[in-house]
């Protein structure tokens, strides 16, 4: 048994006068509310629900997560076909004779929550199902006293009844995210998400069927296929990072990019396996390519693949063997709602701040001056420009480079 003795440990820590400008990127983390009430057994909008719903905003504003996926309708995601997940949905539906009637009590709440964390940008539920916009998402309505299942996988996506609902829902809605503070700069709808070229038809279809109802908002959707923009039917495409290159060779403006499950080879993720530099890489990268907002669907997903049941994300870390591990969920629901962070939201933070710190320089030294200390430190400055399948590995290159980025501060600050 090795004798332990007590060493005095000292460091030198020198505090900048700068500070990290204000978050321009918007980050996404797919918010699941209905795992949260699943997780601890509690009536979904009750009083329980509503504290740890808090608990987990809180946390993803200190993430750097500025954009809510809010769930007006339970968001159809990750539920296999014919199947549903726990029903979520802020907005209570009644029709009668006169039409469809809307209360939005419990959306004021989640905005108000939302506002007080800092949460900047609101994402609406996709309006049609995952994966080729084939279905409507369920939602449900009361009518004739009883509350029902109105729209779900049983209703096709061209549905009249569908159509003529979101002729009176969407407007609707809009007016009441204006009028609590949540305008058309700030609002983002979705179709369908991740749909294939095979799905090109139907998602044009479903497409076509809103248009007008979401004319002057924005709609972005998560897909890998260039074709989908090339032919105009995303006007606002988030590719995956290992499928984003066609994207950046076209010059497409204002990208966003998103990584899942599927992005294990080369490109950067957050996945348990991967070293933490692979992950805080991406805010060097986003900087590079000016990428205008970053998407990831596992914020708080507690759920097997398809939802086909609940899981404990402290034992479980693969949603039932669904994922790798890490992909599905970045933070962990601690006791009487609690949220705690993971290594791996604390690394993601780092890349996020070194994104702005970048973003700084730039605002004190130009742009290229900030490019030249990238290269600079990769080592030789003629280099091919980093992509998202090449670029430094380690984690002392990233260090280097932010002390680098803190010297310039410091030096452009006494100018």
């Amino acid at each position: 048994i090795l004798e332990q003795t007590e060493k005095p440990l000292s460091f030198l820590l020198e505090v900048g006068e700068e500070t990290l400008p204000a978050q321009k990127l918007i980050h996404t983390e797919w918010f699941h509310a209905d795992c949260v009430a699943d997780y601890y057994h509690t009536e979904v909008f009750g009083e329980a629900h509503w504290r740890a719903l808090e608990s987990q905003i809180a946390m993803a504003a200190e993430l750097g997560v500025n954009m809510l996926l809010t769930p007006v309708f339970t968001p159809p995601l990750d539920t296999a076909v014919g199947t549903e997940r726990t029903t979520v949905q802020l907005v209570d539906i009644s029709k009668d004779g006169e039409g469809y009637h809307f209360d939005f009590s419990r959306l004021e709440r989640w905005c108000a929550l939302c506002r007080r964390y800092g949460i900047e940008y609101l994402e609406m539920p996709h309006l049609f199902t995952q994966w080729g916009a084939q279905a409507t998402p369920k939602i449900l309505i009361l009518e004739g006293g009883r509350l029902q299942k109105r729209f779900g996988w049983h209703v096709p996506a061209g549905s009249r009844d569908y159509r003529e609902f979101l002729q009176e829902f969407l407007p609707t809605l809009q007016d009441k995210l204006q009028n609590i503070g949540y305008d058309r700069e700030h609002v983002y709808f979705h179709i369908s998400d991740e749909p294939s070229e095979g799905n090109l038809e139907s998602y044009a279809a479903a497409k076509r069927s809103v248009e007008d109802l979401l004319e002057g908002w924005m709609v972005i959707d998560a897909l890998s296929d260039y074709a989908f923009y090339e032919k105009g039917l995303v006007e606002h495409p988030i590719p995956a990072n290992n499928h984003i290159q066609p994207f950046i060779d076209h010059g497409v403006p204002g990208l966003w990019t998103y990584y899942c499950c599927a992005q294990g080879v080369d490109v950067p993720n957050r996945f348990f396996a991967m070293p933490s530099a692979r992950n805080r890489i991406m805010g060097v990268l986003m900087y590079l390519y000016e990428i205008r907002g970053f998407l990831q669907w596992g914020y708080n997903f507690y759920n097997s693949g398809f939802s086909r049941k609940h899981i404990d994300p402290f034992s479980d870390t693969h949603a039932d063997y669904s994922f790798p591990s890490g992909d599905s969920f970045l933070v962990y629901p601690g006791p009487d709602g609690e949220t705690w962070s993971s290594v791996r939201g604390q690394v993601q933070l780092e890349g996020l701040q070194d994104l702005r710190a970048l973003q700084e320089l730039e605002k004190k030294a130009g742009r290229r001056r900030v490019l030249e200390l990238i290269y600079e430190e990769g080592g030789d400055p003629d280099r091919e420009p980093f992509t998202f399948r090449e670029y430094p590995r380690d984690a002392e290159w990233i260090c280097r480079l932010r002390m680098r980025v803190a010297e310039e501060l410091k030096r452009a600050g006494k100018v």
